[in-house]
This record gives structure tokens, sequence and C-alpha cells, in this order.
């Protein structure tokens, strides 16, 4: 099996909450953030930028992104991409066969049921 590549997004407001929704694709709906594939040629921040506004609606430009870290889970090599935003920034869902409803929530207290890349980043950025 080739490795594959895909990103992470980590959303986190001045409140040191960050984003998650029920990642419907996935078997079990685990929580995760959002994120998905590089198509050809694109550079990391691209696709977290591309992958953030279609999974979101929310917009940042890639010089507001970095990447923090990067995680091996299941043939897939992750690197989690930083997004922070304002106290005002709401997501909304666009992709509803991927993506349930979005929460913000404290990162110490992720769930049982995330989704263990989201786990994996979200332990790296701690």
């Amino acid at each position: 099996m080739a490795t594959r590549v895909g990103v992470g997004v980590v959303v986190r407001r001045p409140d040191g909450q960050v984003l998650v929704g029920r990642r419907l694709a996935e078997e079990g709906t685990p929580l995760a953030v959002p994120g998905g594939k590089l198509d050809p040629g694109e550079t990391i921040e691209r696709a977290a930028v591309r992958e953030l506004e279609e999974e979101t609606g929310i917009v940042v430009g890639e010089d507001a992104v970095r990447v923090f870290a990067a995680v091996l889970v299941d043939g897939w090599v992750v690197p989690g991409v930083l997004a922070e935003v304002g106290d005002g920034v709401e997501p909304s869902v666009r992709e509803p066969d991927t993506f349930g409803a979005f929460a913000w929530i404290d990162p110490a207290q992720l769930p049982d049921d995330a989704f263990l890349a989201t786990r994996r980043l979200l332990a790296a950025l701690s």
C-alpha cells in the first residue's frame, strides 16, 4: 500500500478552544478536525486553506497558517496545520456528506471517540 498525504487543520480561537466535527464518511462518525487529501502539486498550506474553506466556510490566507507537526496513521502522513482565528468566527457545514455539526471544544478534554489523527495532532500541539 502506498503512503498517502492529507492535512489536518487545527482551528484555534483565542480562548484555546479548537474546532471539531463529526466525520460522517468514517466508520463510527468520530470527531475530527477539518482536513483532507492534497491535490497534485499542492502545498500543505494551500491544501489546509482549501479544505478549511470547503468543509467549514472559514476563509484564511496561506500566510495565516503554519505546519506544527506530522503524524502517521494507517498509511497516511498527516501534517497538522494550525489556523488561529478570532472569537467571532463560526463554521458552517458545507459538505454534509463528510461532516456533521461542528463544535468548539477544549482540546485537553477530547472525547474518546475522536479520530486517531486528530488525537495525535492535538497532543503534538499541546
